[in-house]
């Protein structure tokens, strides 16, 4: 499935991956990608269910995760990157996070980000 500049589609034994649709320039933002908030003790929860290895930590606060609203709760661990993540947070909507190529992406190419943790599987290529 396209959203955007990516697809959604089948990435091995990695199950879902996300694609370039399109070339990619590197540096170049893609779409912006809403997030919310989630508490200690809504994480707590999560961390009973598959779900948990769809959030991401709190950018700056220790102990709160967040959900990507986007694609990008989707995207395979890779090191080295092919996505950098920017964390922005506007007064109005709270926080976002803005994607972009750390160098110039092939369509097809699957797009991926390090998770910046301790990984809990086999990394794979």
């Amino acid at each position: 499935m396209r959203i955007g500049r990516v697809l959604i589609g089948p990435a091995g034994p990695k199950g879902l991956g996300v694609f370039a649709a399109e070339p990619l320039p590197a540096g170049v933002p893609l779409e912006p990608q809403p997030v919310f908030e989630l508490d200690p003790e809504d994480t707590e929860p999560i961390e009973r269910t598959r779900f948990r290895h769809h959030y991401f930590a709190h950018p700056e606060r220790d102990g709160v995760g967040v959900i990507v609203l986007g694609w990008l709760t989707l995207c395979n661990h890779g090191r080295p990157p092919t996505l950098e993540l920017d964390w922005r947070c506007d007064p109005t909507t709270g926080w976002w996070v803005v994607p972009a190529p750390v160098r110039s992406i092939a369509a097809g190419e699957e797009l991926t980000i390090d998770y910046n943790c301790p990984l809990w599987f086999g990394a794979l290529p």
